[in-house]
Formats: structure tokens, C-alpha cells, sequence
């Protein structure tokens, strides 16, 4: 596909509602060319449940759909993974809304060389929900009151910080740079990140929801005795919608932290 041509660097702030337009625009450019990687990403993210339905049910049939406690390190080592997908998929779709040629040995080279102090930026920018995410995987009773308790404040501080993510990739700042970065941008103009944020979230969780009603139509066409294929259906699912789902939320990010480095671009003008 060609990429949106002339949407960066931005011409006028945008509002949200055109943010998630060029947003919509930059990912149905850059889909394909980023499929590869989102998907990688995707199977990092969702390690933990492919963990309990498919190697805990070969392990043990009585308890077949209970996560068993996993290391620290093994999150560590998809969490590092991770970090350095999302600097690809964002290098990607970064030179695409430029206008630029993609190519793999430069997005992935500068990716390589980035990726020790990525994950400095990458924990700042994603590291509450990553953490919450982490919590829901525990095998502990209240988990998921837990996630629901703390998910809505966490909203406004990853609102706050989320856009680190662009700020490193994008501009090549430092890790700790840019999470300044993000943060005075985003502080006089949260509401907006938070809208974004917001509606991103529910774009992308109505397909999750979606996949939840397939499974729960299976489970009453095939019957609760095929627990197994039923749970590999809704994983196959989850992680066709999430990789989809990943650039979208990159292309989201970048093209807000544009939008926001444009308005404080003419605020610095309006002053001086």
C-alpha cells in the first residue's frame, strides 16, 4: 500500500477525532509491512494464556486452565522481546508516514543498537499496564477486582506517559529525555491523550469482546466437554486481533505526539 502522503511532518494541530482519522490512515498503509512483527509482538504479549491452555493442559488435565507460576525472568525475557518489536513496528510506521521507503536492515539495525535503553523508555511508557497485566495473570482468587480497582487510575499517568514510545523512537531521544518529553507535552493537554487513549482502548476491546461471543457460541454449538479446542479458537482469535490491534495503537501514538509537538511548536511561536 502507499503511504498517506504528506502526513508527516504535520501541517496544523488536529483534532481528535482527525487524529484517529490519520491514525486509521497511517495503519491501513502500514498494516501489511507490519504484520510480521505485530503478530511476534502479540505472542509475547499473550505468552501467559497460551501458557495455561495448551502446555498446562498437556500437563495436567485436572487442572488444565489454571496459569501455573512462572518465573519472573520469563516475563523479564517477552518483556525485552517486546520492547524491541514495538521500536520496529514504530520505526516502520514512523518512515511510512513520512513517505519514505521502509527497510528492514535499517528499522532493525537502529532497533538493535536502541534496545538496551529502550527498555528504560518502554517501561515508562507502558509499564502500569504491563504491570496490571502481569497481576491478572497471578493465580490468586481476586485478581481480577484487583485489575478492575486500580485499571481506571491508572488511565491518566500511562495517559501522561505513554507517548515516551514515540519521543525515543522517533526523535532518538535518551530514555529518561523522553519521559520528559512526553510528560510536558501530554500534562497541558492530558484530556486529549486520555480521549485518545479511551478510544482507542474501546476500539480495540470490541474485538476482544467479539472473539469472547465466538467462543462463548462454540462452547454451546460443540458442548463444555470441548474445553480444549474451544480455548485454542479464542487464542487464535486474540491473536489475530492483536496483531492487528498493535500497529494501530503505535500509529495512534505517533500521530498524537506529532499533533502535540506541533501545538507546543506554535504556542513557543504565539510567546515569542
Amino acid at each position: 500500500m502507499d503511504a498517506p502522503a504528506g502526513l508527516l511532518p504535520l501541517t496544523r494541530p488536529l483534532m481528535t477525532g482527525e487524529v484517529l482519522d490519520a491514525a486509521f490512515r497511517l495503519f491501513r498503509a502500514g498494516l501489511l509491512r507490519c504484520l510480521p512483527y505485530s503478530g511476534l509482538a502479540v505472542l509475547a504479549i499473550l505468552f501467559p494464556t497460551f501458557y495455561s491452555t495448551f502446555l498446562a493442559a498437556a500437563m495436567s488435565g485436572d487442572n488444565a486452565f489454571v496459569v501455573p507460576h512462572l518465573n519472573v525472568a520469563v516475563y523479564g525475557v517477552f518483556f525485552v522481546f517486546l520492547a524491541f518489536l514495538l521500536g520496529v513496528i514504530t520505526l516502520r510506521l514512523q518512515a511510512i508516514a513520512r513517505g519514505d521507503r521502509p527497510s528492514f536492515r535499517r528499522e532493525v539495525g537502529t532497533a538493535f543498537l536502541r534496545w538496551p535503553l529502550a527498555l528504560v523508555a518502554t517501561s515508562g511508557a507502558i509499564g502500569l499496564p504491563a504491570l496490571l497485566a502481569l497481576v491478572a495473570t497471578l493465580d490468586f482468587g481476586s485478581r481480577f477486582v484487583v485489575v478492575l480497582v486500580f485499571a481506571v487510575p491508572v488511565l491518566w499517568p500511562t495517559s501522561l506517559l505513554i507517548l515516551a514510545l514515540p519521543a525515543y523512537w522517533c526523535d532518538r531521544l535518551g530514555p529518561f529525555a523522553a519521559i520528559v518529553r512526553a510528560v510536558s507535552l501530554s500534562r497541558r493537554r492530558s484530556w486529549r491523550m486520555l480521549g485518545a487513549l479511551l478510544a482507542t482502548t474501546c476500539m480495540v476491546s470490541a474485538f476482544y469482546v467479539l472473539s469472547a461471543i465466538v467462543a462463548a457460541l462454540l462452547s454451546q454449538l460443540i458442548g463444555a466437554a470441548d474445553l480444549f479446542l474451544i480455548a485454542a479458537v479464542s487464542s487464535m482469535l486474540s491473536l489475530v486481533i492483536g496483531a492487528l490491534g498493535v500497529p494501530f495503537i503505535v500509529a495512534v501514538l505517533i500521530v498524537a505526539y506529532e499533533d502535540l509537538k506541533r501545538r507546543a511548536d506554535e504556542r513557543r511561536e504565539v510567546q515569542a
